[in-house]
């Protein structure tokens, strides 16, 4: 009777273990294989393996590599380690991420670095808007080497064998992205101040919401509150006369080629929740200028999620009361006056409807095949809401937004 038992026992955990790896192949065949065969073959897959659970608080050791039918875009397998990019990103169903390799590597013909960032687009429901920001910002270095962003490559995700959904990844803003030399321990120091908390910008200086990201705090190198001592007063205090002094005014301290450009840029992509956070001041080694550098475009030409903004808004009146240098540029003719003959001068070539359309289509047709993929992975927790739609229509509006801006801000630069 006892070996009947065990036979029992021993016929019943065998069956248990089938049904389990029948239950283990059907999950990694959902999470993994079934979403691969709909993603096109020469569509990069970047593969990631972690040894524990992903936080913002600290990196995880990992590796990672990436597979395509393209042999240029193939990476073999290679040490690193991640981490969730952010406090307000972990708590999103579908978070960004940090990555860091044990050697510096050049991935889908990007520059060679050791630092990359995964964009999750999750507020950038046509999936473009933050590489189309990138990419047009970029459009001006031919003509203003201060127009520096990184360059940027759509990827599908997997982590540990389970499909993330569509991925932007990215070079990062540092040093090297901006050509900067070795720090000082001074305050004519290269520099990289990121602004990540809206504060009374240049009128005042708030030390926490300024990041020192350049030079390294923990060599123990402080110069953010030197080099505002010196930059605010300048701004906040001077008469115009003194301000737009050729000799030793603002031009003497910032690019105003940067500032000109920086000012259009912003203004024509609608970029919110900006000008008074979200973008970088940087400069090299003194007597080097500073020059401004937009970041973090969630919310630009004219959507944040699944909110809409019309083409025709003026957010002068905001840039004005977020942002005290641009309250003081935007008040003086002759900076408006150079500032319209800048945007009419790209309207006839780098940013023509033309131009920005065909950027966007080249965009468009690198993801359409993934995006509902994408959509059915990232939005699950709605099942009530068709996402899909909601996302066509996020692409349409686009498309119909950019040549509407245009000819609003045509309007807009007349006037100066």
């Amino acid at each position: 009777m006892k070996k009947v038992y065990i036979k029992k026992r021993k016929t019943e955990l065998v069956a248990f273990l089938i049904l389990a790896v029948i239950f283990f192949s059907s999950v990694v065949y959902f999470t993994y294989i079934d979403k691969s065969a709909l993603i096109p073959s020469d569509f990069p897959v970047l593969n990631i393996s972690v040894n524990g659970k992903l936080s913002d608080q600290s990196y995880v050791d990992g590796t990672l590599e990436i597979r395509s039918e393209k042999p240029k875009d193939m990476l073999e397998q290679s040490n690193c380690r991640i981490k969730i990019r952010g406090r307000l990103n972990a708590r999103m169903p579908k978070p960004g991420y940090r990555i860091e390799l044990n050697q510096r590597t050049s991935i889908l013909g990007m520059r060679e670095d050791d630092d990359w960032i995964l964009f999750a687009m999750y507020m950038d429901l046509p999936r473009m808007r933050i590489k189309l920001s990138m990419d047009l910002w970029r459009t001006l270095y031919s003509t203003d080497p201060t127009a520096i962003l990184p360059n940027s490559h759509y990827i599908m995700l997997y982590i540990n064998g389970n499909f993330k959904g569509l991925y932007l990844l990215a070079e990062k803003n540092d040093r090297r992205l901006f050509g900067l030399d070795e720090p000082q321990n001074n305050e004519n120091s290269s520099l990289i101040f990121q602004c990540d908390q809206h504060g009374r910008n240049f009128l005042e200086h708030d030390s926490d919401r300024w990041d020192q990201d350049w030079p390294n705090e923990d060599e123990g190198i402080y110069i953010k509150h030197k080099v505002f001592d010196s930059i605010v007063p300048l701004i906040r205090d001077s008469s115009d006369e003194q301000l737009f002094n050729e000799s030793n005014g603002i031009f003497t301290v910032f690019h105003k080629e940067n500032l000109i450009d920086f000012f259009i840029f912003n203004f024509f992509i609608l970029h919110k929740d900006f000008w008074s956070q979200n973008y970088f001041l940087v400069r090299n080694t003194h007597p080097s200028k500073f020059f401004l550098i937009p970041w973090d475009f969630d919310s630009s030409f004219g959507q944040f999620l699944g909110r809409e903004y019309e083409a025709d808004e003026n957010p002068e009146y905001d840039i004005k009361k977020r942002n005290y240098l641009f309250y003081r540029l935007l008040n003086n003719a002759e900076f408006m006056k150079e500032a319209k003959e800048r945007w009419f001068d790209l309207r006839e070539s780098l940013w023509s409807e033309e131009n920005i359309l065909d950027m966007l289509n080249e965009m468009y047709e690198d993801i359409k095949d993934v995006l509902e993929i994408d959509t059915d992975s990232t939005y699950p927790f709605y099942a009530d809401y068709n996402w899909k739609i909601k996302i066509d229509e996020a692409v349409d509006y686009i498309y119909d937004w950019i040549p509407e801006r245009l000819t609003y801000c045509d309007g807009y630069f007349t006037q100066f």
